[in-house]
């Protein structure tokens, strides 16, 4: 009865988005296990999962409960715009009251850790490209110290935008709200472009190109070595990952200067409506805006959580192993044809004295030119170890002669 406050004809939508976003909440879960089982919990891609999924799981508590109370939450934020326009807070917050602005905060808490994510771990891998000369434990301590700051001053921010009464100036509360957005962003992109430019140079130039970033570190003893959870196509892998939160960032810088051109009391300049929009049209707007940020869970697990190192974990242990044997027994024979075609060519292989004596039999009446042919043949492969080999050839040219004796 209460899901009956949303517009009928938008159940639908709503339910799609909802559908989605739980699938992207179950990927971005399913990354945190991999890192997870591969004791890489303090790493970047640990971290940038945590709070994606973060984020989503706020996003689907805030879906669920627009969906329920749709009706009243319209209504109780045309009362906030009217209470309240000209505040800066309604830019960011789209006019949100209650347990969703308490659920906005938090979004937009993991967004601005994300971005400080990115931007650190843009620094360590330019360390790693270019080479500088600092020490491995310097590093170590400064990636801690990275990480805790990415996740420490996105709260004080959160905190000075509620309570410091920063929104009594419209400019300081948007630089302060989009500082650590805008300034990531600008930073990160300088980062990356330096590490494209080295790439590109070491192309042109032939030079070597090596990213001794998450590179596994050298067993020692009875200490194991850890595999690492990046492959060589790191570089390429955050260049598109900061791509796309770059552009979700866009999105959502995009909808704060529209809500800004609007929400303004000068000389009465702006006219509040007299009801609250209750039209299936504003309905479908507001659940598209969902989708974004889900999203974001989806494309760090595509991106972060494809490498070999996963895709084999995964193989191993969530595809049932008669499947498992059928795939490896058919690729490795296929390995096992392209090796002989390259090997042995269209030359037919002897395997054992019998077949010689068979032939030898055979060839009696003229025969020689065979014989000698299987002499060169069993020549040729003196250099198999026995049942070793993949295709033993457990005639030699001794034993040829040998047989030819007794005959």
């Amino acid at each position: 009865m209460a899901a009956a406050l949303l517009p009928p004809e938008v159940v639908g939508v709503a339910a799609g988005v909802l559908t989605y976003s739980f699938i992207c909440l179950a990927s971005g879960l399913f990354l945190l296990w991999l890192v997870w089982v591969h004791d890489e919990r303090k790493s970047y891609v640990a971290m940038l999962g945590f709070f994606v999924t973060l984020h989503t799981l706020a996003s689907i508590i805030q879906q669920i409960h627009t969906i329920v109370r749709w009706r009243d939450i319209k209504t109780e934020q045309h009362a906030n715009v009217v209470a309240n326009v000209g505040n800066p807070e309604l830019n960011i917050t789209g006019a949100s009251t209650g347990l969703d602005l308490v659920l906005f905060y938090i979004q937009y808490y993991a967004y601005n850790v994300e971005s400080l994510l990115v931007l650190f771990w843009a620094v360590e891998l330019t360390n790693s490209v270019f080479q500088l000369r600092i020490t491995k434990m310097y590093r170590f301590h400064a990636s801690l110290v990275a990480k805790a700051t990415a996740a420490i001053l996105p709260a004080v921010q959160m905190v000075l935008l509620r309570f410091s009464g920063i929104n009594k100036s419209t400019a300081g509360f948007m630089v302060l709200a989009d500082i650590i957005i805008v300034g990531g962003f600008a930073a990160g992109s300088i980062m990356l472009f330096a590490i494209l430019a080295r790439y590109l140079h070491s192309r042109i130039t032939l030079a070597s190109w090596n990213v001794g970033y998450g590179q596994s570190a050298s067993g020692s003893g009875a200490r194991p070595r850890r595999t690492t959870i990046y492959d060589k196509w790191l570089v390429l892998r955050f260049s598109v990952a900061f791509g796309a939160l770059s552009l979700f960032q866009i999105i959502v810088i995009n909808f704060q200067l529209r809500a800004a051109a609007t929400n303004n009391n000068n000389n009465g300049a702006n006219v509040v409506p007299a009801e609250p929009d209750l039209s299936a049209d504003r309905a479908r707007g507001d659940f598209a805006l969902f989708a974004p940020a889900p999203t974001a869970v989806l494309f760090a697990f595509v991106v972060f959580g494809t490498t070999r190192t996963f895709r084999e974990y995964m193989w191993a242990v969530l595809v049932p192993r008669p499947i498992r044997d059928r795939v490896e027994t058919i690729i490795a024979r296929k390995k096992r044809k392209k090796k002989k075609r390259q090997v042995g060519g269209s030359v037919s292989v002897v395997h054992s004295s019998s077949a010689i004596r068979d032939v030898e039999r055979e060839g009696s009446g003229g025969g020689g030119d065979m014989m000698l042919g299987l002499r060169d043949l069993s020549s040729s492969n003196r250099g198999g170890e026995g049942k070793s080999d993949e295709w033993p050839i457990l005639a030699t040219s001794g034993s040829v002669r040998r047989e030819q004796g007794r005959r």
